[in-house]
């Protein structure tokens, strides 16, 4: 009986070593197993030199340029006509005076838009789009009367020739001079100078207050 226990109690024995033991073997290998990477340190290992890191040093990443705003090419005309290199801080481009060009007859005749646009403290005349039947000397001038159709009308009593009309199609702009007090003036009138002749006129009335 005593045998038996002894026997017993040595395969107890023997079981407990083997147990410890291969705990042991299987710590051991799982230590000597290499951690699996993450995937952000796998595509750092792969990224070529120079490329990886830059964003732990802190350089910056290349920042897209960001387009100048084109400037507004009717504002540019208005501006070369007054001869204004700049507008003042607070300066507003704006129409304060308008009226379309009418038909006076089949041979004198125009169509489009007369006008006035403020530029700070200054005035231009834009004709946009225009068309007019040709005419020899034909001038732009601003008339006292609403819708002249003589010479006299055009001309009395007092009358503003803004210069040589520039084409008879097409936009263009004409400088009022500074002295020219709009209040005064209700057309503008497409004139031969040489012909004594009203080729069309176009009422302005206020758009905006000035």
């Amino acid at each position: 009986m005593n045998t038996q226990r002894w026997l017993a109690l040595g395969i107890l024995i023997l079981l407990v070593a083997c147990i410890a033991t291969s705990n042991l073997w299987l710590g051991s290998l799982r230590g000597e197993e290499e951690p699996t990477p993450t995937p952000t340190e796998a595509a750092e290992e792969h990224a070529p030199e120079g490329e990886a890191g830059d964003e732990e040093a802190g350089t910056p990443l290349p920042l897209t340029p960001t387009p100048e705003p084109t400037a507004n090419p009717i504002v540019e005309e208005l501006m070369a006509a007054a001869q204004v290199e700049a507008l003042g801080v607070g300066d507003e481009v704006f129409i304060i005076l308008a009226g379309d060009f009418t038909t006076i007859d089949a041979l004198h005749r125009a169509e489009g838009t007369a006008s006035v646009y403020q530029l700070g403290d200054k005035l231009v005349l834009r004709l946009e789009p225009f068309t007019v039947t040709s005419g020899p000397d034909l001038h732009v001038i601003l008339s006292q009367h609403e819708m002249p159709r003589t010479s006299a009308e055009a001309l009395l009593p007092t009358h503003v020739d803004l210069g040589l009309l520039q084409s008879t199609s097409g936009s263009q702009n004409y400088n009022i001079p500074d002295d020219v007090d709009l209040a005064d003036y209700k057309s503008v009138v497409i004139y031969s100078t040489s012909l004594n002749i009203v080729y069309s006129s176009a009422t302005l009335t206020q758009v905006r207050g000035q």
